[in-house]
């Protein structure tokens, strides 16, 4: 019996992957275009996907009722928290200003749930943010305290010689 590339696919992915379709995807690292150059020129910043401000959801498949002997029970009820998809920066900072998240752990955190872990990446790239935010205040703190400092005083570094209080050679 011969092995067709039907009995090879499992997932709606490995049918996009069939069609080449991961292939002409700039966004992808293996892109390709049609004489074999490489089309990825680094990450895409947008489109961009947040999530709701309060971590509302919807159901996408309502549960099942099954009846149990301990009596019935909902089982395979599907949920997803509400997105939208900022397609630029100015559609981003409305966003944001709305106090949509860029992380699902965050929408979740803020529904009140139990936030999964963030990845590395978006851990580190936030923190990279909050640094320079911090040594933006500090640096603007130093400059308001030079300014309001008025004139600066010296001090001698070594007492006039006869200084009674001066240390004994």
């Amino acid at each position: 019996m011969a092995v067709t590339n039907r009995h090879r696919r499992f997932t709606i992915y490995d049918m996009m992957e069939a069609k080449g379709l991961f292939e002409i995807n700039p966004a992808n690292t293996d892109s390709r275009d049609s004489d074999g150059n490489p089309l990825y020129k680094g990450p895409v910043e947008y489109p961009k996907m947040f999530y709701h401000p309060k971590g509302e959801e919807r159901i996408v498949t309502p549960a099942e009722v099954i009846v149990t002997p301990l009596g019935p029970k909902m089982v395979n009820e599907h949920r997803e928290i509400i997105t939208q998809v900022a397609a630029n920066a100015a559609e981003e900072e409305a966003l944001r200003a709305d106090g949509w998240w860029d992380h699902p752990a965050k929408a979740i955190a803020a529904g009140g749930g139990i936030a999964p872990a963030v990845s590395s990446d978006t851990r580190i790239r936030d923190l990279e943010a909050q640094i320079a935010k911090l040594q933006a205040e500090r640096n603007n703190e130093g400059a308001k305290a030079l300014r309001n400092a008025g004139p600066s005083r010296t001090v001698a570094p070594n007492p006039p010689s006869g200084d009674p209080f001066a240390p004994a050679a």
